[in-house]
C-alpha cells in the first residue's frame, strides 16, 4: 500500500507500514510482512509436497495402476459403444445416427409396445379357446 504525504494524487508517495497507520507501536514495513508471508507459504507448500511424496507409491507401481486404469476405463466405453449399437440396430425406424438418450427413450416405448401387443394377442387366443366365457 503507498501513502501520499499530503493527500495529493500526483505527488511521490512512499511504502506504508504498519507504524504508519499506529504511531504508537512499531512494526514491520509491508515489505517485511509479505517476506515474511511468502516464506511461511513456501514452507507450508513444501510440507505438503512431502507429504504427498510420502502417501504416493513407488513411481512404476503407480504408473502400472495408472495405466491399468485407463485400458479399464477404455474396454469400458468400448463395451458400452457396441452394447448401445446392438440396442440401435434392434429398434425400427431409429434414424442412424440418433444419440444415446434416443435410443434408450425409443428401446422403451419399444418395449411397452411389444409388451401390449402381446396382452393383446393372448386376449385374442383366449377369446378362439374359449369363446363362451368371453
Amino acid at each position: 500500500m503507498k501513502a501520499s504525504c499530503c493527500g495529493k494524487k500526483n505527488h511521490q508517495s512512499r511504502p506504508l507500514s504498519i507504524s504508519d497507520n499506529n504511531n504508537n507501536s512499531p512494526g514491520l514495513g509491508s515489505e517485511d510482512k509479505s517476506a515474511t508471508n511468502d516464506n511461511n507459504q513456501q514452507q507450508q507448500d513444501n510440507s505438503q509436497a512431502e507429504t504427498k511424496k510420502k502417501k504416493k507409491k513407488k513411481g512404476s507401481e503407480s504408473d502400472d495402476e495408472h495405466d491399468m486404469h485407463i485400458w479399464t476405463e477404455r474396454e469400458r466405453r468400448k463395451k458400452m459403444r457396441n452394447m448401445f449399437s446392438n440396442l440401435h440396430a434392434l429398434l425400427p425406424h431409429l434414424p442412424p445416427k440418433a444419440d444415446k438418450s434416443t435410443i434408450v427413450d425409443e428401446a422403451v416405448n419399444y418395449i411397452k409396445t411389444l409388451q401390449q401387443t402381446l396382452q393383446n394377442l393372448q386376449k385374442t387366443k383366449a377369446r378362439e379357446i374359449n369363446p363362451r366365457s368371453h
